[in-house]
C-alpha cells in the first residue's frame, strides 16, 4: 500500500512470483495423476499474462487498448500457440494429448489469466489502494471468520465431499466476513471508490459466493491428486496455492463486479 510507485510496481512483482509458485504447484498435482505438462513454458506464460496487464494499466492514455482488450490479444495468441505446439507431436505421445493439453489450458487460465486480474487491481483503479484493502478484506476476512465460527458453532460437517471438515456454520460465517468487508469499505472509502453501501454490499455478495467456490475448488484438484497440500512452501499453510486459491478465482471477480457497480473508479 506504501510502496505505490510506478503503479504498484512492487506489487506487480509479488504477483509475478504467485504465479511461477502457483504453476509449478498445479504442475505437480497434474504430474502426480501421471500428466505431463511444460512447467517452464507455462511459467512465462503466466507471468507473461501479469506482464501485459500491467503495460495495460498505461496504454489507454496512449490511445491504446485497456486492459481487457490486451488481456483478450495476450490469451489469444498464447492459446494459439500452446494449441498449436502439439501438432507436431510423436506418435509416441498420442495417448497422453489429451490429458496434457487440458491440463496446460487450466494452469494457464487458472495460474495466468486468473491471477493477472491481481495487476488490475494493483494498476488499474483510480483508487488503486482502497481497492487493495477492500479486495485483501474480502477474501482474507471471509477466510478468518469462516474459521472462527467453524471452530466455535461449526456442528454439522460433510456438507461437501471434496472438504468434508468445512461446516454450515463455517460457509455461513465467511460469507458475513465479506459482507462485512463491503460495509467498511462503504466506510472508509465514500469518497474514494465505494459510494453506495448497496453497491459495496453486492460486491461482498459476490465476492463471499466466490470466496467460498475458490477454495472448493482447489480442495476438490488436491483430493484429485490425492495429496493434502499443494506443497510445503509456506509454513503451516501448505502451498502458494493453499494459500492463494480464493484471492485467484476471486480476482477477476472483483473487477468485473467492481466495473460494473461503479466501484474505485477505473481510472484511464
Amino acid at each position: 500500500l506504501y510502496a505505490s510507485f510506478a503503479r504498484n510496481i512492487a506489487l506487480v512483482a509479488l504477483v509475478a512470483f504467485i504465479q511461477y509458485a502457483s504453476v509449478r504447484e498445479a504442475s505437480g498435482l497434474f504430474s502426480a495423476r501421471g500428466i505431463k505438462v511444460r512447467p517452464m513454458f507455462l511459467s512465462l506464460a503466466a507471468i507473461g499474462s501479469s506482464a501485459a496487464a500491467y503495460v495495460s494499466s498505461f496504454a489507454r492514455p496512449l490511445g491504446l487498448g485497456g486492459f481487457l482488450e490486451v488481456q483478450y490479444a495476450y490469451a489469444l495468441a498464447v492459446t494459439t500457440l500452446l494449441l498449436g505446439s502439439y501438432a507436431f507431436s510423436r506418435k509416441s505421445s498420442f495417448g497422453s494429448i489429451l490429458s496434457s493439453l487440458s491440463a496446460e489450458l487450466f494452469i494457464f487460465v487458472y495460474c495466468g489469466l486468473f491471477a493477472s486480474f491481481f495487476v488490475f487491481i494493483t494498476s488499474g483503479f483510480q483508487y488503486a489502494k482502497q481497492a487493495i484493502f477492500t479486495f485483501t478484506l474480502m477474501t482474507f476476512g471471509n477466510d478468518s471468520l469462516a474459521w472462527l465460527a467453524g471452530v466455535t458453532l461449526g456442528r454439522r460437517r460433510e456438507l461437501v465431499d471434496v472438504s468434508p471438515g468445512k461446516s454450515l456454520a463455517g460457509f455461513i460465517g465467511g460469507f458475513l466476513g465479506s459482507l462485512a468487508a463491503g460495509a467498511l469499505s462503504f466506510v472508509l472509502f465514500r469518497s474514494t471508490g465505494a459510494p453506495s453501501l448497496p453497491a459495496a454490499l453486492a460486491l461482498g455478495t459476490f465476492m463471499g459466493v466466490g470466496v467460498i467456490t475458490g477454495d472448493l475448488v482447489e480442495s476438490a484438484l488436491k483430493r484429485s491428486a490425492g495429496v493434502k497440500d499443494s506443497s510445503a512452501l509456506v509454513p503451516g499453510r501448505g502451498g502458494i496455492l493453499d494459500s492463494f486459491d480464493s484471492l485467484i478465482f476471486t480476482a477477476p471477480l472483483f473487477v468485473v463486479a467492481s466495473l460494473l457497480l461503479g466501484l474505485f473508479s477505473h481510472g484511464a
